[in-house]
């Protein structure tokens, strides 16, 4: 992962490698958030190219919103893998 821009209400992300299943988890867990307007990412090739992912919101730290998301798929990961003994 890079990051390309990080600003207050704006993060950029460049992933090469990338999983889009992973990707598009974490863009679902971002919409929860009211204060996000803009969530998504764009591949730049579909074989050779990278993830590029845009996050930005209205007046929230973008990074906390980020990682609020991570936290949120972690535990919805736990949970799923103690369904699943």
């Amino acid at each position: 992962m890079e990051v390309i821009k990080k600003q207050k209400t704006n993060l950029q992300l460049s992933f090469k490698p990338f999983d889009q299943g992973l990707l598009n988890a974490i863009n679902e867990k971002n919409w929860t958030d009211n204060d996000v307007e803009i969530s998504g990412f764009q591949i730049t090739h579909p074989e050779v190219g990278k993830a590029i992912f845009t996050l930005k919101t209205k007046k929230k730290d973008a990074k906390a919103i980020w990682n609020a998301s991570l936290a949120s798929l972690k535990k919805d990961f736990a949970e799923l893998k103690k369904q699943n003994k």
